[in-house]
């Protein structure tokens, strides 16, 4: 009779394959796992850095409403309306965002869903006039900005 307990060739290729299939889809699960990850560290740099973009470009518009107000008033003439059309994406990487304009802080804050990472907040100029604090939602796309005599402010709609 063979002695069963010392014989070990019956055993080396199926646990060598076991072993071999667990390493190979640990492997894989920590590739993918990694691959998901950054793919999501890209998505909210390209939506802050689009928020960056996009905010500027209001605050300028603000701030160019203000100094036109600011300049006619040293002149010792009045305004009767100054607007500009806002054409903003439906979505930025594929999520939609909001902006919410505060006249205390004179920031625009722009953010996808909420979320903390993507939140940009982009800094204001208006000396001469006030922004009307607002809410705006990307679903609607276009906006107007309009200065408004009777109160002095720029209101967002």
């Amino acid at each position: 009779m063979r002695e069963l307990t010392g014989d070990e060739s019956a055993v080396s290729i199926p646990l060598g394959f076991t072993l071999t299939f667990s390493i190979t889809i640990l492997v894989l699960v920590i590739t993918l796992t990694s691959f998901y990850s950054m793919m999501g560290q890209a998505e909210q740099t390209v939506m802050r850095d689009e928020f960056e973009i996009h905010g500027s470009d209001i605050a300028s518009r603000i701030t160019a409403i203000d100094t036109t107000v600011g300049i006619a008033k040293e002149a010792g003439s009045g305004i009767e309306r100054i607007s500009y059309r806002l054409s903003l994406p439906d979505r930025i990487a594929g999520e939609e965002y909001s902006i919410e304009f505060s006249n205390i802080t004179n920031e625009i804050m722009i953010m996808s869903e909420e979320r903390a990472e993507t939140r940009v907040k982009v800094p204001y100029s208006a000396e001469d006039t006030r922004v009307t604090p607002t809410v705006l939602y990307s679903s609607k796309g276009e906006f107007l900005m309009v200065y408004n005599p009777i109160n002095n402010t720029i209101d967002i709609s």
